[in-house]
C-alpha cells in the first residue's frame, strides 16, 4: 500500500522545457534604472524578470516606479478583483495603467499582489521546491529521513496546491517507523473573497496504526486577508474518509471539515516564509469522533534558491482505528531544500 508514495513523488517531480518569450517588458525603478525583459511574474512581493544579459533577476515591487508590458498579463488586487489586460504608461508613479477589453484601468501599486502573463505555459505557472533531511543519534542508533516535495500551479482563476512528505525512523532491533501524506487542493475564486474548494489527502501512519487512509472533499472558503506578505484562507465543508488499518477491515465514514492557512513571506536578508495549514475533521456518521491535523513549515533561504527549512507536523485521534496504535502523532525535522 505503500507504494504510492513512490509513484507520487516521481509524478511531482516531472519538469518540461517552457517555450522563451519576446523580452519587450520595461521596468522603471524609483532610483531611475530601466530594465528590459520579460515579466515573469509578480508573486509574494517579488516581480521575477528575465533579462537577455543578466539571466531571471527578483525586484522588489516596493522598488517599481512603472511597469509596462505590451503581453497581456493577469492582475489581481488586494480586495479579489482581477483584471486582464496589457499594461501601459500610466500617469503617475506607483500606479499601473492596465488596457481590459472594457476600458484603462488604474490601480495604485501597492494593491497589487499577483500579476503574471496570461500567456503563459503550465511550467510557467508551477512553483515547485524539494528538501531532503536527515539525523542520526549514535548513542540511540536512531536515525530519522524526511523528503518533501511542494507544488503550486496558479491560474486567473483558480489556485492548484499540492504537497508530499515522508518521514522515516529506523533504530537497532525495533521495526522501522513511517509516516508518509499527499495532499491535493483546488480553490476556484469567486467574487468578494470567495472561493469554491475540492481536496483530497493519501495518508500511512504506524505511529496512528494507519496503513492507508484516503479521504476527499468539498467546501466553500474566504480569504479575508491577502496581501504581498500574508495569506490568510478559512474554508468548511464534508468529506469522505476512507481508513484501512494495519489490522481489521478497512472502513468509510462521512465527516465535516473545517480548514485554517496562513502564509507569510519575508523578503529582507535572508528571504524567510512561514506556512501553517490546521485541519479538524468531526465524525458525522461516527458520532463523537475527532481528528485534528497541524502542519508549519518555516523556509530560510541560505543562498539564491537554497534554503533551510524547518518542518513541524502533529496529529490527532480520539477514536484510533486500532486499538494498539496511538491517540497522537508528532514530530519535528528539518533539512536542505531548493526553489525551482
Amino acid at each position: 500500500m505503500k507504494s504510492f508514495a513512490l509513484v507520487i513523488f516521481l509524478l511531482i517531480g516531472l519538469q518540461l522545457p517552457a517555450m522563451a518569450a519576446p523580452k519587450t517588458d520595461v521596468v522603471l525603478l524609483k532610483n531611475g534604472d530601466r530594465v528590459t525583459g520579460e515579466i515573469k511574474s509578480l508573486l509574494k512581493g517579488q516581480l521575477e524578470l528575465l533579462t537577455d544579459h543578466m539571466g531571471t533577476i527578483l525586484i522588489e515591487w516596493e522598488q517599481v516606479d512603472e511597469v509596462m508590458s505590451n503581453t497581456g498579463q493577469s492582475i489581481e488586487l488586494t480586495d479579489g478583483t482581477r483584471h486582464f489586460g496589457t499594461l501601459q504608461k500610466p500617469e503617475t508613479a506607483r500606479n499601473v495603467s492596465i488596457s481590459t477589453t472594457e476600458g484603462t484601468v488604474g490601480v495604485p501599486s501597492d494593491d497589487i499582489i499577483y500579476m503574471y502573463p496570461v500567456q503563459t505555459g503550465f511550467w510557467g505557472r508551477l512553483d515547485l521546491s524539494a528538501r531532503l533531511g536527515f539525523s542520526w543519534d549514535k548513542s540511540s542508533m536512531v536515525g530519522k529521513y524526511s523528503v518533501g516535495i511542494d507544488s503550486k500551479w496558479r491560474d486567473p482563476k483558480f489556485l492548484t496546491r499540492a504537497n508530499f512528505q515522508t518521514d522515516i525512523t529506523t533504530q537497532e532491533r525495533i521495526d522501522d517507523s513511517q509516516r508518509t501524506v499527499f495532499n491535493l487542493q483546488h480553490m476556484r475564486f469567486l467574487q468578494n473573497k470567495r472561493f469554491r474548494g475540492v481536496f483530497g489527502n493519501l495518508e500511512s501512519n504506524d505511529e496512528l496504526g494507519i496503513e492507508l487512509r484516503t479521504l476527499a472533499g468539498a467546501g466553500y472558503g474566504w480569504i479575508p486577508l491577502r496581501s504581498q506578505r500574508t495569506l490568510l484562507t478559512l474554508m468548511a465543508g464534508l468529506a469522505i474518509n476512507r481508513e484501512q488499518p494495519d489490522e481489521g477491515e478497512a472502513e468509510a465514514q462521512l465527516e465535516a471539515v473545517g480548514n485554517v492557512t496562513w502564509d507569510y513571506y519575508m523578503y529582507a536578508y535572508p528571504e524567510r516564509t512561514v506556512s501553517v495549514n490546521f485541519s479538524v475533521f468531526p465524525g458525522l456518521t461516527d458520532s463523537g469522533r475527532l481528528r485534528a491535523n497541524l502542519d508549519t513549515v518555516m523556509k530560510i533561504e541560505l543562498y539564491k534558491d537554497l534554503f533551510f527549512d524547518i518542518t513541524a507536523y502533529a496529529s490527532y485521534d480520539n477514536r484510533p482505528v486500532s486499538e494498539v496504535a496511538s491517540e497522537s502523532d508528532y514530530g519535528i525535522t528539518s533539512g536542505l531544500g531548493y526553489n525551482f
